[in-house]
């Protein structure tokens, strides 16, 4: 904390070589990193610091950060004297690939985002994907909350507070935080029209209106249970506030893209659901095939800026916007 001034009441905060100034670390680091030395140096003492953390790791495994603050970049070098290079390397040789025209350019920095896959376990370079990537398959992946939490977010604090004269344990700290369990898939089928989530199998799911735990088919976007389905005028009620939350905040965010912009913005014209069709398997010789919802397709906006959190807000919203539609027309509140 540094005083420029004589005149200078407030102290400003400066670091270098630290991961709060990093270009390759993202920014959720960043900012927790920064916020808790600044706590420190303020003189609020390791309580403050310690009820600080708390809060910001249950709210990363609550999903309630947006995905730009786990953005992080990394240098792609043309060789490596190891077989397997870093998990950047991973995303660069499947993009060029892909599309021999993407071929990354040797020290050049690429995005990515480390993401969980629900049901599985992968090696690390595995779960790398671009951010665009985990827009257009929202509905399979998350991001892996548990290890930007241990192996950046906490690597981060220990470098720092575990030296004298704080000499603190960070990680005894995280375990005994709080983690919710986040929803990862919004829906039983991807939009490929293929699973990797078990409930697939058993079909069983939260009920949209009241979260207890209820009997659905494969393919439903929505599930309500029994009790709630008695109930039909508070569950309907119910169901058409929550669309009118959905959309009004829906509209919002595209309001503030519409004035970045300059175009004419709305929840429309940010993505449009994808229908797929899924076949299933009877006893007669023709197999029957419904047509289910799959997911949105890949954000059409005018701006595509990886960097916003606005741009991930939208794709959640979206997404929400469409299952409370679906609510709404299981319990036939448009008739």
């Amino acid at each position: 904390m540094k005083f420029d001034t004589p005149q200078q009441k407030v102290p400003t905060f400066e670091a270098k070589g630290i991961e709060t100034v990093r270009k390759d670390q993202c920014a959720l680091t960043q900012k927790i990193l920064r916020n808790a030395l600044i706590t420190v140096f303020q003189g609020g003492g390791l309580d403050c610091v310690k009820d600080y953390l708390l809060r910001q790791w249950t709210m990363i495994h609550a999903g309630r950060l947006p995905v730009s603050d786990f953005i992080l970049t990394g240098r792609v070098r043309s060789q490596y004297r190891a077989k397997v290079g870093p998990v950047q390397a991973a995303l660069a040789k499947r993009l060029a690939e892909a599309d021999p025209g993407r071929t990354i350019r040797h020290k050049e920095r690429l995005p990515y985002v480390i993401v969980a896959s629900p049901g599985r376990n992968f090696k690390l370079r595995d779960c790398v994907l671009k951010p665009s990537e985990l827009l257009v398959q929202w509905d399979a992946y998350t991001v892996h909350a548990h290890y930007y939490a241990t192996k950046h977010v906490n690597a981060a604090l220990n470098r720092c507070f575990s030296l004298a004269p704080f000499r603190v344990d960070i990680n005894g700290w995280y375990e005994a935080a709080a983690k919710p369990q986040k929803r990862i898939h919004h829906w039983p089928v991807t939009r490929t029209g293929n699973s990797t989530m078990i409930s697939l199998y058993f079909g069983s799911d939260t009920c949209s209106i009241c979260g207890q735990k209820s009997k659905t088919e494969s393919s439903a976007k929505s599930v309500i249970c029994d009790t709630c389905k008695r109930d039909t005028n508070t569950a309907t009620f119910l169901a058409l506030r929550t669309l009118n939350e959905v959309q009004q905040k829906s509209h919002g965010l595209a309001s503030v893209c519409q004035k970045c912009n300059g175009c004419i913005e709305n929840s429309g014209t940010y993505a449009i659901e994808k229908i797929v069709s899924q076949r299933k398997k009877s006893n007669s010789f023709l197999s029957e095939s419904t047509r289910v919802s799959g997911g949105v397709t890949a954000p059409i906006s005018t701006c595509t800026c990886i960097d916003c959190p606005i741009t991930y807000k939208r794709h959640e919203m979206r997404e929400s916007e469409i299952e409370a539609i679906a609510l709404c027309k299981a319990l036939r509140s448009f008739e």
